[in-house]
This record gives C-alpha cells, sequence and structure tokens, in this order.
C-alpha cells in the first residue's frame, strides 16, 4: 500500500479551490440581481439569466469532454506502456498510478467550470449596479 502522503490531489486541488471560492460570490451577485429585479425584468436581466443558463450547459458540455478525453488517454497509456501493465502485477505502484490518473481526470473535468466561475466572477464584479 503507497504512503497516503505521498498521495496528493496536486492536479485537482487548485481548480476545485477556485471554485470553492468564486461560485458561493457569483451565486450571491446573481441572487441579489435576480431579487432586485422588476417585473417583468429589463432587456438586460434577462440577457443575464440567459447566459447564466447557457454557460452551465457549456461548461457542462467541456467537462464531460475533458473527462472523456482524459478517461481515454488513461486508458491508451495503460495498455501502451510496459511500465504501466509491469506496475499492475505490484499492487501499490498500481493503486499509486490510478490515484494520479483519477486526480488527472477530475482535474480535467474541474477546469473549464473554475475557468467559467473566474470569469462570471470578474465579469459580475465590474458591473455597474
Amino acid at each position: 500500500m503507497p504512503n497516503p502522503s505521498t498521495l496528493s490531489f496536486s492536479r485537482s486541488l487548485p481548480p476545485l479551490t477556485a471554485i470553492w471560492t468564486g461560485a458561493p460570490w457569483v451565486i450571491g451577485m446573481r441572487l441579489w440581481s435576480l431579487s432586485m429585479a422588476a417585473y417583468p425584468p429589463s432587456a438586460r436581466e434577462r440577457r443575464e439569466w440567459q447566459r447564466m443558463l447557457d454557460e452551465k450547459w457549456a461548461a457542462f458540455g467541456q467537462s464531460w469532454w475533458a473527462m472523456s478525453t482524459q478517461w481515454w488517454r488513461m486508458q491508451l497509456d495503460a495498455w501502451s506502456t510496459p511500465v504501466a501493465a509491469a506496475s499492475w502485477h505490484d499492487p501499490a505502484r498500481a493503486w499509486a498510478g490510478a490515484w494520479r490518473e483519477g486526480d488527472r481526470w477530475i482535474a480535467a473535468g474541474l477546469r473549464p467550470v473554475a475557468r467559467t466561475v473566474a470569469q462570471n466572477r470578474r465579469r459580475l464584479s465590474q458591473r455597474r449596479r
């Protein structure tokens, strides 16, 4: 069994941290604008809400595609290198390799979401109220 201190989230932690710190702020700003909206909502507010929905679908699609691509890379690497094939005889090396690949896979899916959250935070913080 690999040493737990050697297993890290070095690839997935930065985008996850960006989401943890940015998403509550973006959600708060959007809820604030929703609560302050008049009825019927202005064209600007309708565009912002439509943009929010479009961004969610786009981020989901990008994440799905990135994770799918990373999964196929993992499969190709596992079957194309003799070192990877030999590591399956040693459970500790196999576990550590699977951990690293899983971290890469999660990071690939989190990056598009983190990028969208950061862009929204910048855009919403510069927006006139």
